[in-house]
């Protein structure tokens, strides 16, 4: 059970229904243990994230990392721009991934144009190379599902990549199953909230943080967490967005911030830094 500072009233998810995100939500709603919460899709990442910090009593749900494509950018960027310190991540679940080929069409052959997520189009290159010309026409959507959604309007030439659900939502055919690059392709989802967790056995802390521009910085930053035997489960990258050559790093290590080690861990780490920001602690999934 996940402890919310707040009666949660409105879970938001990256929508609309039938996506990943969307099951997700489901899996987090038997965590969260309430009745009569309103569940609302929205279009894109930044809105979720925005809604959630001008409005209490809400939480969403977001991809933050896939296993093919790793970080979710978007996810990323916009976790820094939260105001509210209260906001962090409260719990994670990891969603598989099985793309399926989905048109109003009952042929592939007839396929011209494919249109779904980036991710969804990068991950099913080899198979869209198989069986189509090189050429064809592959056009970006906020979403696999809202690519589904779209078929309805469109002529049987186009098909969409969306999961097997979506397309018994909008009442399409399944070409194809299973069409994944890599079998083995899984995303992970946060819930966001204001929140707060305990501490279990089985915690991971996230946190993002620039480094102070000099020699080594980094690697001071990483040998801390080697001193104090903290095992990093995960490190990434973007750009500041203020100044060329400046990045932000995002970081994820075995422990819950409660924790005395990783209590020291952060206070020490605070030498070769010029920002720390602590996403959140929960149990790992």
């Amino acid at each position: 059970m996940i402890e919310i500072n707040e009666e949660i009233k409105e879970l938001l998810f990256l929508g609309p229904v039938g996506t990943y995100s969307e099951i997700a939500k489901n899996q987090f709603l038997t965590l969260l243990g309430q009745n009569n919460i309103l569940q609302t899709p929205f279009a894109t990442v930044k809105k979720i994230i925005e809604y959630i910090d001008n409005n209490p009593n809400t939480a969403g749900i977001i991809p933050i990392e896939n296993s093919i494509e790793g970080i979710v950018r978007e996810t990323m960027d916009n976790l820094l721009n939260i105001k509210d310190s209260n906001i962090n991540i409260c719990a994670e679940t990891v969603i598989p991934i099985n793309h399926c080929l989905v048109s109003k069409a009952k042929d592939i052959k007839k396929i011209k144009k494919i249109i779904s997520h980036p991710q969804a189009l990068a991950q099913c290159q080899n198979f869209i190379s198989k069986h189509f010309e090189p050429n064809i026409e592959q056009i970006e959507k906020a979403s696999t599902s809202k690519a589904a959604q779209e078929l309805i309007d469109l002529d049987d030439t186009y098909a969409a990549i969306a999961n097997k659900r979506t397309a018994e939502l909008y009442k399409l055919n399944v070409l194809a199953k299973n069409i994944n690059d890599e079998t083995d392709n899984k995303t992970r989802f946060v819930m966001l909230s204001r929140c707060t967790t305990t501490a279990t056995d089985n915690d991971k802390t996230s946190i993002a943080f620039t480094t102070k521009n000099q020699p080594g910085a980094l690697v001071k930053v990483l040998n801390v967490f080697d001193a104090l035997n903290i095992n990093l489960l995960y490190i990434d990258s973007r750009p500041s967005k203020k100044n060329l050559g400046e990045y932000v790093f995002f970081l994820d290590f075995e422990g819950h911030i409660t924790d005395e080690p990783s209590k020291k861990v952060l206070d020490l780490i605070q030498l070769n830094t010029n920002y720390i920001k602590i996403l959140g602690s929960y149990r790992k999934f």
